[in-house]
């Protein structure tokens, strides 16, 4: 697991994947609402960095140096695209992400088979144990 002291130095390091092909450069860390834990980072992918794209940090490997995620690069390539314009991730696009990379989203109560399940009977239950993204922003 990433910790907050590692994140710091993440910011513009080279990002790689499983197999050793560089994804591009950590643009943007995002973390855990609750638990204050560095969860997902953007890369700059594309021509000079044009395009950025959500990778999770699950599965990660940080060496100082260098950043091994645990997803492959033509999934970060073909990950869905979010506008940072409003700075945290609004909930409907980081439940798209969670989704996409085939990650939990969300707790279920006791007894309910998944989130999803719950989502029918008690949407509002859902919406606050949702995990909440929030950018973070270094000062330098």
């Amino acid at each position: 697991m990433i910790g907050q002291r590692e994140a710091l130095r993440m910011f513009g390091c080279e990002v790689f994947d499983p197999g050793g092909s560089r994804i591009g450069i950590v643009g943007q860390l995002f973390i855990d609402d609750d638990t204050e834990q560095p969860a997902w980072i953007t890369v700059q992918t594309g021509l000079f960095g044009t395009n950025e794209s959500f990778v999770p940090l699950e599965g990660a490997a940080f060496d100082g140096d260098t950043l091994t995620v645990a997803v492959g690069k033509d999934a970060v390539r073909q990950a869905p695209r979010v506008s940072l314009l409003q700075g945290d991730l609004p909930l409907e696009q980081e439940s798209a992400l969670y989704l996409y990379y085939g990650m939990t989203y969300g707790v279920a109560p006791d007894g309910a088979a998944s989130i999803d399940e719950v989502s029918e009977v008690a949407p509002e239950y859902v919406e606050a144990v949702r995990l909440r993204l929030r950018r973070w922003v270094a000062a330098t």
